[in-house]
């Protein structure tokens, strides 16, 4: 009689152990909450200051016997001038050269030529596409080796992009 209860008691520890067991070793999966993904950053728009290719003026203009054709700023800053008549090109580096976001200084020195400055200003503060627009507003002066203004005026200079 006595092995009745205890084989009861002996059941009923069974079964609490597999329910305890059942309750603890199936753990529910962990709920991961999704963050939505970061937005997309665009790239910022490429400054016109930076951009390679060449500032051709609106008014072209010739001294000794050279036409003032533009000037570039990169990767290196050089006036261009072509001879006359013959229209050969000939780009004079600029040993000063500080080109800002939103401004732009260029000096020039060449024997034949003289001293030519550049100092001007960005009309628009990123790259452009459109060719036809005028992006860099400048005067220019061109000084012979005893300082005389052999030229000085200020015009607008549309953007070509690098060959």
């Amino acid at each position: 009689m006595r092995r009745k209860p205890l084989l009861l008691l002996l059941a009923l520890v069974v079964v609490v152990v597999i329910v305890v067991v059942y309750l603890l070793g199936t753990p529910e999966a962990p709920i991961v909450e999704k963050s939505p993904p970061p937005p997309a950053v665009k790239p910022p728009s490429p400054l016109q200051a930076d951009a390679e290719g060449s500032y051709v003026p609106g008014y072209q203009f010739s001294v000794n016997q050279f036409r003032f054709t533009g000037f570039t700023l990169h990767p290196d800053a050089f006036v261009t001038f072509a001879r006359t008549p013959s229209g050969t090109e000939e780009s004079v580096a600029c040993l000063e050269a500080r080109i800002r976001p939103e401004t732009v200084h260029l000096r020039c020195d060449d024997p034949q030529v003289g001293t030519v400055t550049v100092d001007g200003r960005f009309l628009t503060r990123f790259a452009t596409s459109q060719l036809d627009a005028a992006v860099l507003t400048a005067v220019v002066t061109v000084r012979d080796g005893s300082g005389e203004v052999l030229y000085r005026a200020q015009d607008s200079f549309q953007w070509q992009p690098g060959k």
